[in-house]
């Protein structure tokens, strides 16, 4: 049998938030650090899969040109309809 780790990589404020009460993620942007990627490639290289809600998906979209995760089986979790993604594997919850 298989072990699998899971592990979360997350971007929370110091109080516990994701984003601001209005959906804005705009404090990633003033995240500072070495001038690289603070070891972001190296955690990547070592992840299998990706999971993510819609919200965080469409908020990905925007920042990329392409999707950053195509390299990877992506699954976006979402309460809503499936849009047509061709690079990730939608599951509707309930």
């Amino acid at each position: 049998m298989s072990k699998h780790k899971v592990v979360l990589y997350i971007a929370m404020s110091l109080d516990g938030y994701i984003a601001r009460p209005d959906g804005s993620v705009d404090w990633l942007y003033e995240i500072e650090g070495n001038g690289g990627d603070n070891g972001y490639s190296e955690f990547y290289g070592t992840v299998g899969s990706v999971v993510m809600g819609r919200n965080t998906y469409e908020e990905v979209l925007k920042l990329a040109d392409e999707f950053p995760y195509a390299d990877k089986p992506a699954f976006v979790l979402t309460r809503s309809g499936q849009p047509p993604a061709p690079h990730v594997v939608y599951r509707r919850i309930h």
